[in-house]
């Protein structure tokens, strides 16, 4: 079962449970208020016998027809109509019962039905958008939360970053001065990797082929501590996009990172698949790997990065009905598929970092 299937479940078990729990509440309420009322009043009582048909408007118009409206199956028009003739036919069972419990029909009692559905539907439709509105509010306040904190975190870690450029730099003229090639080879892709973190991660959206190329860079470093061990495997295809993609960043690699941080052991049978396609303005990305039992003392491999659940957050928030996320496990292996829906040309959030990159040499 996907995650994405699993919340959505989820959320139905959810919205079950709460239509059970007002259908009990309102019929246990209107059943206490009627006997009260026909203590008072004979009219007063009937009238009370309308709480029912009023909760049944409004939640077939609220859980229903609204969301319908709302999700463009259904037009305006379309909407009135059906909001109509649901009143209608939904009075004639209340009506029926009303009059086997009062014991005759009354003028009236259409009318009133007519009343009641004026003044429910209306307010039901208030209350559906301005809860949508108060949701969507929340939302975006969250969002701008999160990029604040998150800015809050990323000036903290570019305090003086040119310093340890400038020590980089001169480790790895060293490394090249003792001809120790894949040293100099491995610092330089660090340096590549701590720019983008400091001056790319920062944005809403970056280009995609930005973010494919971190993530080579990390496997191809990941990659030289195992390159001359047997039973270890790496294997990754990456594409090169052609088109003007721009992506979110920092989706794919906590993915990748787990692959290398539980996917490895020095003595057993390893291997870690990634693939990386862009088909039909789509990135189709997925991550094949096997899984080792964490040792007791390996603490930096049971710290999780960015984390898994980041991911999934930040994917609900950027890109909300337009990806899809598989993810599956058992004791062997570990399997994530993800698709994203790709936004072609520059969004507004994307700024030039140039200067950023040349300042900091």
């Amino acid at each position: 079962m996907t995650m994405e299937s699993a919340t959505t479940i989820n959320q139905k078990q959810a919205f079950i449970r709460k239509l059970i729990t007002e259908i009990f509440l309102v019929v246990g309420l209107s059943f206490l208020i009627s006997l009260y009322m026909f203590t008072q009043s004979r009219d007063f009582g009937v009238l009370s016998m309308y709480i029912p048909y009023a909760y049944f408007l409004y939640a077939i118009n609220t859980y229903y027809l609204l969301r319908m409206y709302h999700h463009g199956k259904i037009n305006k028009t379309e909407y009135g109509l059906l909001a109509f003739f649901t009143a209608l036919a939904g009075m004639a069972p209340f009506i029926l019962f009303i009059i086997q419990v009062n014991g005759r029909y009354s003028q009236r009692m259409i009318p009133v039905g007519l009343v009641v559905a004026l003044i429910v539907i209306p307010l039901s439709m208030y209350v559906y958008f301005r809860t949508k509105a108060n949701k969507q509010q929340i939302a975006s306040l969250q969002k701008d939360l999160g990029k604040t904190t998150a800015e809050m975190k990323l000036m903290q870690s570019q305090i003086n970053p040119h310093f340890l450029f400038n020590v980089m730099n001169s480790i790895y003229g060293i490394a090249m001065q003792e001809n120790a090639d894949k040293t100099a080879d491995s610092i330089q892709r660090l340096s590549q990797m701590m720019r983008f973190m400091l001056f790319e991660n920062q944005q809403d959206y970056i280009l995609l082929s930005r973010d494919l190329d971190y993530l080579r860079e990390y496997v191809a470093i990941q990659s030289l501590r195992v390159e001359n061990v047997p039973n270890i495997k790496i294997e990754s295809e990456i594409a090169d996009p052609v088109e003007n993609f721009y992506i979110s960043p920092m989706l794919l690699i906590p993915f990748v990172e787990n692959a290398f941080k539980h996917g490895i052991s020095m003595e057993k049978e390893s291997w870690i698949k990634i693939n990386a396609d862009i088909v039909d303005r789509q990135l189709k990305f997925s991550v094949y790997n096997s899984i080792h039992q964490l040792e007791g003392t390996d603490l930096e491999r049971s710290k999780s990065g960015i984390g898994l659940d980041n991911v999934q957050a930040r994917l609900q928030v950027f890109y909300p009905g337009k990806h899809l996320l598989v993810i599956e496990q058992n004791q062997q292996e570990f399997f994530v598929f993800l698709t994203v829906d790709l936004l072609e040309g520059q969004p507004d959030s994307v700024v030039d970092i140039n200067n950023e990159y040349h300042g900091s040499n």
